[in-house]
């Protein structure tokens, strides 16, 4: 099975590789760092307990493992309004480009004509034509769809070789990050029923630039659109496996838990026919969040796997990691992939 959602720092391509580098037999499944899951959506048929300290995104797979009705629907229709817009901007993306071409030309002597000149056709694209079930708040996808455009006609202005293809890209994109941006308002209001928000969330993790997962100074999740058109098939797919008997069957084997890695791991005692997969965020030395690693958490992790754990394990560690001398000092074994970043360590 593929992941439910993208995560940063994700091991979706490096799945057969770390399969290939398992040991052949073990019994429990355990993954402290989960992420996207990438290895775990694998593990199907085993007994598995993950873990990750970010709530957000285990609330979000505890939704999923629940067969939510409203988190599996809103889920669903996110993903169609993103396909309807494709569809809406067949209906103004010549009066869209028009605007671009005249405003390069300066055509428009007062900046407030340009914006109601926008503002009059991408509010076209009405919200009940766009999103099937009510979601708060429909003026911020008004608002949304008006500055996404306003921004990125301004940004065109100022580039040099312009041709008609990339206006309707980018015109198309603009157009898509405004529902990007409307769900990342979602995400942040508390007031909005959780399912909602956990629908909102995975909707946005699945489009997000490839940066950590973390609230900015004012408390809010921020994430960069990174657009990720390759997605397109992929969230298809999701639709589809949310709510399977497949996906069912493999929560069912699963014990999800959302707390710091080395106590998941102690509370558990992974044993000597058990397996752990590891790979920690990487080490931030100063103003470290609430989710990130640091170089105390690295050394006790690695104390813990050197000297307290009789699981079998995989560790996957980017060689400029403090504790990365502990480990050529210990008996592990210690291998450089080509084209991979990280070292994989292993005690077996």
């Amino acid at each position: 099975m593929e992941p439910l959602v993208k995560w940063n720092g994700g091991l979706e391509r490096k799945v057969a590789l770390i399969k290939s580098m398992m040991p052949g037999e073990f019994d429990r499944y355990y993954e402290p760092f989960l992420g996207g899951g990438a290895v775990y959506f694998q593990m199907e048929g085993r007994n598995c307990l993950v873990n990750d300290k970010c709530k957000e995104l285990m609330t979000l797979y505890r939704f999923a493992r629940r067969e939510s009705p409203a988190f599996a629907n809103q889920f669903k229709m996110m993903c169609t309004a993103w396909k309807k817009m494709e569809a809406h901007y067949m209906g103004v993306a010549d009066d869209l480009a028009d605007i671009t071409w005249r405003n390069r030309m300066g055509g428009y002597r007062e900046y407030m004509s340009f914006v109601k000149a926008v503002s009059e056709v991408v509010d076209r694209i009405t919200y009940s034509d766009t999103f099937g079930h009510v979601i708060p708040d429909p003026e911020d996808f008004k608002m949304e769809k008006r500055y996404q455009m306003i921004q990125e006609i301004l940004r065109m202005e100022k580039l040099v070789d312009l041709d008609e293809s990339d206006v309707e890209i980018n015109i198309q994109l603009a157009l898509k990050h405004s529902i990007y941006s409307f769900l990342t308002e979602v995400l942040n209001k508390k007031r909005v029923d959780m399912e909602i928000r956990m629908a909102a969330l995975a909707f946005i993790l699945n489009y997000s630039a490839d940066v950590p997962f973390r609230k900015d100074e004012c408390g809010e999740y921020r994430l960069p659109f990174g657009g990720k058109p390759v997605c397109e098939k992929y969230l298809t797919g999701q639709v589809k496996m949310l709510g399977s008997e497949r996906l069912r069957k493999h929560f069912e084997k699963t014990v999800f838990s959302s707390t710091n890695a080395l106590d998941f791991l102690k509370k558990n005692n992974p044993c000597a026919d058990d397996f752990i997969l590891l790979d920690p965020p990487d080490e931030v030395k100063k103003g470290a969040g609430a989710l990130d690693f640091t170089p105390t958490a690295h050394k006790e992790l690695a104390k813990y796997l050197l000297t307290k754990c009789d699981a079998q394990w995989m560790l996957l560690l980017k060689p400029n990691v403090s504790t990365m001398r502990t480990f050529k000092k210990s008996p592990v074994s210690i291998v450089k992939i080509e084209g991979y970043e990280k070292y994989i360590i292993r005690n077996y």
